[in-house]
């Protein structure tokens, strides 16, 4: 996924309509922007996760920092938040000096597979709406649980496509997308997450979110095509606008859905 994301078309894509977020968000009231919405979900997560001043986060898959620097600002800790996009780190540093928080905030190419850190390092391990890209989300835990210290906590939301519920082209085309065939339901997160030693505190179902999201998201795709036409190329326009619209299609379905997940590293 690292080429698609490094890709300087479907940067100034993502960045033009999903704004500094790459992150579903909670729809409290139904009215909110993408952007207002993103920033509630965040806040929620972030809540639930008990965040402390001083805490050590470490924030896997960041897209563009701004999770990482709203965690900064609004709650006191210390992140290290990686990716795989160069693209988007680059990105990411120069977003933390503008905001004058490269002392707090730092950024780091890492891959969530095999991180470079060692044991027992942080408080917190944090991803929004990656772990769908694994094919091996087993590892990717055992990871989190390797670098976590005992009692850190595991924050994790992502968009979930339901094995169970799609046919056989819908699952082959969400496969070819995220380049992995590794599809789990919000159940197998759920033994995922146990099953590398976490206990499992809270589950949030937040399909409705995800249906509202994805629509928006479309809709605003529509409303910018033409300016970005000028910048994107046709194909790649063509390409995320058919992906795009078929999630929208499978959240309004039921098939794709959003999930909160908070657990604890026992002490």
């Amino acid at each position: 996924m690292s080429d698609h994301y490094n890709d300087r078309g479907v940067d100034r894509l993502y960045s033009a309509v999903w704004g500094e977020n790459i992150h579903y968000g909670v729809y409290e009231s139904g009215d909110e922007s993408i952007e207002a919405a993103t920033w509630v979900a965040k806040r929620i997560m972030a809540d639930a996760a008990g965040l402390n001043t001083g805490d050590a986060v470490l924030e896997v898959a960041c897209g563009y920092g701004a999770t990482a620097r709203y965690l900064v600002e609004q709650y006191g800790v210390s992140i290290l938040a990686t990716n795989i996009s160069e693209t988007q780190l680059e990105r990411c540093r120069e977003m933390a000096t503008a905001h004058g928080l490269s002392d707090r905030l730092r950024f780091e190419y890492a891959d969530y597979h095999d991180l470079p850190f060692p044991d027992d390092s942080f408080d917190v391990w944090w991803c929004q709406e990656a772990l769908v890209h694994s094919d091996d989300k087993d590892r990717v835990l055992r990871e989190a649980f390797r670098v976590l210290r005992p009692g850190g906590r595991v924050v994790i939301s992502d968009q979930i496509f339901w094995p169970e519920k799609l046919t056989s082209d819908e699952r082959a085309a969400v496969e070819a997308r995220y380049g992995m065939s590794n599809l789990s339901s919000p159940a197998d997160y759920a033994r995922h997450i146990t099953g590398a030693g976490f206990e499992l505190i809270e589950h949030r179902d937040w399909q409705p979110h995800a249906a509202t999201h994805r629509a928006r998201v479309v809709e605003r795709l529509d409303q910018l095509t033409p300016e970005l036409s000028a910048e994107v190329d046709r194909a790649t326009l063509e390409d995320n606008r058919r992906s795009w619209a078929h999630w929208a299609e499978l959240a309004a379905d039921g098939k794709l859905s959003l999930d909160f997940y908070l657990a604890r590293k026992p002490a």
